[in-house]
């Protein structure tokens, strides 16, 4: 009698811990997925600030990259070691999915003390999409060069155990214009 208690309760122990063990993964994980868009979102923000314009397009060696929907390039006022601005001196930032990876690429001009970078954002973009707008209110859709103000939608899609999480994340943020 006692030995089939003691393997009743050692079962009940083992199920409790297991199941204890799964929350714990999950919660990790959708915690995890929300820094990682917050993160994200905060970078693509903060470069964001920086800009004074959206450039049509930059070409590095044979690659070009163009400023779309999914795409951003920014154009940059290029900084002395002082973190001054240098007159018409302009350092480009890329921002662009590639499969499930959001990369931030910068460009720095020869003559700014801006670094060059090449970064990964994530590696579990569902979509990363932009809207170029003026300074109306409510603000209206323009081309991409004319932006004041850009909105950002991220999705973030991550394997959870067998479930998949999806975060989406909505930023608008005026360019600098200098």
């Amino acid at each position: 009698m006692a030995l089939g208690i003691a393997v009743t309760a050692s079962i009940l122990l083992v199920v409790i811990i297991t199941n204890s063990a799964g929350i714990f993964y999950q919660q990790s994980s959708q915690i995890q997925e929300g820094l990682n868009i917050n993160d994200a979102l905060a970078a693509i923000r903060n470069n964001v600030k920086l800009a004074s314009s959206v450039a049509a397009s930059y070409t590095s060696g044979s690659t070009t990259y163009t400023t779309s929907a999914s795409q951003l390039v920014l154009k940059v006022s290029s900084i002395d070691s002082s973190g001054n601005i240098i007159a018409n001196a302009y350092d480009f930032m890329v921002i662009y999915t590639d499969q499930k990876i959001l990369h931030y690429k910068v460009f720095p001009n020869s003559s700014s003390f801006r670094k060059s970078a090449d970064r990964i954002f994530s590696n579990s973009v569902d979509s990363l999409s932009f809207q170029y707008l003026n300074s109306a209110i409510p603000p209206v859709e323009v081309s991409p060069t004319q932006a004041v103000k850009i909105r950002t939608t991220l999705i973030l899609k991550q394997k959870n155990g067998i479930n998949t999480e999806t975060n989406t994340a909505v930023s608008e943020v005026n360019l600098r214009n200098d």
